[in-house]
C-alpha cells in the first residue's frame, strides 16, 4: 500500500504517519521513485499506535509496548497500566482534598495530605510545581527524561532539597529583548524536533566514534556555524552565554550537578556516558 491507502485504512494523517517513522515506529520500505510501500504488518502497527496514543501513551511508551508484544510480553502495558493507575489515584485525590477546603477550609490539614501525596509524585512534577511559568519549563526541557521516578531515599530526598535551593537562590536577570524569545522557545516547541534532537544526542553518546564517522562533514558545518559571527549575533547564543555565566557563578558543577547525580540513577548514567562521549568528541573536534 502506498501512504493515501495507508492513511485511510488507519484513518491516520499523512502527518502522523511520517511523525511515526521518523520516531522509528514504523519502516516501511522505500521504492526506487522515493514513494514509501507500507505491507500489512505495517498498516497492522500502525492500528495499533494510533489506539495506543487515543490511550494516551507517548511515543516512547508506544515503542516499548510494540517491542514487548513483538516476544509475546505484556509487562509494559501492565507497567503503563500501574503508572495511570497512580496519576488517576492522586487526580482522584487533589480532587477529594478541593471538596473538604471548601467544606472546612482547613488549610493545614490538607496542607499535611499534600505533603504525603507529593512523596508519590515524579521529581519533575514537584521541580514544576515549585517553579511554576518559563523558568520551570526552561528546566524541563533539559531534564524532563530524566526525572520521571519519585523521591523514596533519604539521599534524594537531600539531593532535590539541594536543587530547590540552588535554582531558588539564583538571581536571573534576562534583558528585555531576550524574554521573548526564552518564552517563545519553551511555550511553541516543536515536540517531534525536540523528540529527533534528544534521540541524536543519545545515538552520539551510546556510540561517538560511529556517530562521529557516520556524520563527519554535518559536525564539521556544525562547529564552523557554532564558531561564526552569525550564530553570535542570535539570542540563541546570547542567551546560552548569559546562562552559562550564571550558573558558574552559582555552583552549578560543584553543587547542582552532583545533586542531580545522586536524585536521578538515569541521569548519573547519562552523565557519566556523556563525559566519555564528549572526550571522543574533542580529541576529533578540538575546541579553538
Amino acid at each position: 500500500m502506498l501512504i493515501n491507502e495507508v492513511c485511510k485504512a488507519c484513518n491516520l494523517t499523512k502527518k502522523a504517519i511520517e511523525y511515526y517513522g521518523e520516531h522509528g515506529l514504523i519502516s516501511p520500505a522505500v521504492m526506487g521513485n522515493g514513494y514509501r510501500r507500507f505491507s500489512a504488518s505495517d498498516a497492522e502497527k500502525l492500528k495499533k499506535i494510533s489506539i495506543l496514543r487515543s490511550l494516551g501513551l507517548s511515543v516512547a511508551e508506544i515503542g516499548t509496548v510494540l517491542d514487548n508484544l513483538d516476544h509475546d510480553d505484556t509487562s509494559a502495558l501492565d507497567r503503563i497500566i500501574d503508572k495511570k493507575t497512580a496519576e488517576i489515584a492522586g487526580l482522584q485525590t487533589k480532587q477529594e482534598l478541593l471538596r473538604q477546603l471548601a467544606t472546612n477550609q482547613d488549610w493545614e490539614g490538607i496542607r499535611e495530605n499534600l505533603d504525603v501525596l507529593q512523596m508519590k509524585q515524579s521529581i519533575l512534577e514537584r521541580l514544576l510545581d515549585a517553579f511554576p511559568g518559563v523558568y520551570g519549563k526552561l528546566f524541563s526541557m533539559h531534564f524532563a527524561a530524566y526525572l520521571n521516578d519519585p523521591i523514596v531515599t533519604a539521599e534524594q530526598k537531600n539531593a532535590y532539597d539541594v536543587i530547590i535551593c540552588f535554582l531558588d537562590g539564583i538571581k536571573i536577570e534576562i534583558p528585555d529583548d531576550l524574554v521573548g524569545f526564552l518564552e517563545e522557545t519553551t511555550v511553541v516547541t516543536d515536540t517531534a524536533a525536540l523528540q529527533r534532537s534528544q534521540d541524536s544526542v543519545a545515538e552520539a553518546i551510546a556510540n561517538p566514534e560511529r556517530f562521529i564517522k557516520d556524520n563527519e562533514e554535518m559536525l564539521k558545518q556544525y562547529q564552523a556555524f557554532l564558531g561564526s559571527e552569525e550564530y553570535k549575533a542570535t539570542p540563541a547564543f546570547r542567551l546560552k552565554e548569559l546562562m552559562k555565566r550564571i550558573l558558574a557563578a552559582n555552583g552549578y558543577n560543584d553543587i547542582f550537578i552532583p545533586a542531580m547525580k545522586r536524585l536521578s540513577l538515569s541521569y548519573r548514567q547519562y552523565h557519566n556516558s556523556l563525559e566519555t562521549a564528549n572526550e571522543v568528541f574533542l580529541k576529533n573536534f578540538p575546541q579553538n
